[in-house]
């Protein structure tokens, strides 16, 4: 029997409908075909959060150390890697991301640039603005080159290859322009990442970067350290910017539970994990089966690529009560799945939470009766990476 007749939902999907709002296209495949086949990208797709979670744990059946676009263009990484050699790669990365780290290295710039973003919202005494492009992205920019230790007089070139970047991430459908323009992009980093390092091994600042380069004891080489900044390096963009940009709209797309959410440092913690479930920045997992094997009896073969559709598994009902529902006291929001699981488990993620509330707190503290502008509303978009094209607020004084 062909795939395109045993998958008849699988075969309906198209990117171009997920990319405006596919949460109904879920709920379908979840009921009817939680394992099914698009043959608009050849690819698997998982919509129970069960499942998914089978696959993420699974890295010896289900692996990122495969060919893949993420590979090709930045390289062998953390997340293109599984086994020791990944483990090895996150532990040398991970000491900026903890918690006291993010407390005394990170929280005091991070205040005092997202006030100045948010002054700059607020110059000439406007009283409307857009939130996405002149607080979310110059903030995750920041943040993440702070972390690197890349200057940053190097925003504006970093910002324009972060878009190649996208572009080629999200390019299901293999248009080899994208994909050479990411790699370009990848290679442009890589080359202006030289004399960077060369400056650092003189004069070590205590951001990640000098930290590998000045590692005698168990070195990665050149070619690893590039890679892993890569992946830092746009996953610190990406995930962060629609991440700030998402609950921002979420949040004030419910204007009647903007008091619960402000009562408590607490409370506005489990908002931001609600916005995290119900608008999740990244859509999918991507993984390859290493030899052939089942889902829910449907045969997988080796070498194909299994999607685990993150933002389906944030809205089963057999693990979130009316999931469809934005509730910012929902008890379980924490269970998402939107930074995945297991040892792929986002490496940035304290951070992006930090950067978000942080940005959160400023918005309620500088803009008095902060909302939508109800004449330029966008709401989230994109199959792959998704968030709103534009944020407008407005608010009183």
């Amino acid at each position: 029997m062909k795939r395109i007749d045993r998958f008849p939902l699988g075969a309906h999907v198209r990117l171009s409908d997920l990319a405006i709002d596919p949460y109904p296209i879920f709920a379908g495949l979840r009921e009817e075909e939680p394992v099914t086949w698009v043959p608009e990208i050849q690819r698997w797709f998982l919509t129970r959060r069960d499942d998914m979670l089978a696959v993420l744990r699974d890295p010896n059946l289900f692996t990122t150390d495969a060919p893949s676009t993420i590979r090709d263009m930045f390289g062998v990484h953390m997340m293109t890697t599984e086994g020791p050699t990944q483990i090895r790669y996150k532990r040398k990365c991970l000491p900026p991301f903890h918690a006291s780290r993010l407390r005394s290295a990170s929280l005091p710039l991070l205040r005092t640039e997202v006030e100045r973003l948010v002054e700059g919202l607020r110059s000439d005494n406007r009283r409307t603005g857009e939130v996405r492009t002149t607080v979310a992205r110059p903030v995750a920019l920041h943040s993440v080159l702070s972390v690197l230790g890349i200057p940053l007089s190097e925003t504006e070139r970093v910002n324009e290859w972060y878009e190649h970047f996208a572009r080629a991430l999200a390019n299901f459908a293999g248009d080899p322009d994208l994909r050479a323009e990411g790699k370009g992009a990848a290679d442009a980093f890589g080359r202006a990442l030289e004399p960077i390092i060369e400056a650092l091994e003189r004069d070590p600042d205590g951001s990640l970067l000098s930290d590998l380069v000045c590692d005698h004891v168990d070195p990665l080489t050149a070619e690893e350290i590039r890679s892993n900044a890569l992946i830092i390096l746009f996953g610190g963009i990406e995930t962060t910017e629609s991440m700030i940009a998402n609950a921002a709209w979420a949040l004030l797309s419910h204007p009647e539970q903007l008091g619960t959410a402000r009562s408590s440092r607490e409370a506005l913690d489990l908002a931001i994990e609600e916005t995290l479930r119900w608008e999740p920045a990244v859509q999918s997992a991507a993984r390859q089966a290493t030899r052939d094997t089942e889902i829910r009896g449907v045969p997988i073969a080796q070498g194909e690529v299994v999607h685990c559709m993150l933002g389906a598994a944030n809205r089963d009902p057999s693990h979130f009560e009316d999931p469809d529902r934005f509730d910012v006291s929902r008890a379980n929001a924490g269970d998402h799945l939107s930074f995945a699981v297991g040892r792929h488990f986002c490496l940035g993620a304290p951070l992006a939470r930090l950067e978000t509330r942080v940005v959160l707190e400023t918005l309620w503290a500088r803009c008095p009766g902060l909302r939508l502008d109800p004449e330029r509303t966008n709401a989230p978009y994109g199959y792959e990476f998704r968030k709103p094209p534009a944020v407008w607020v407005e608010w009183d004084v």
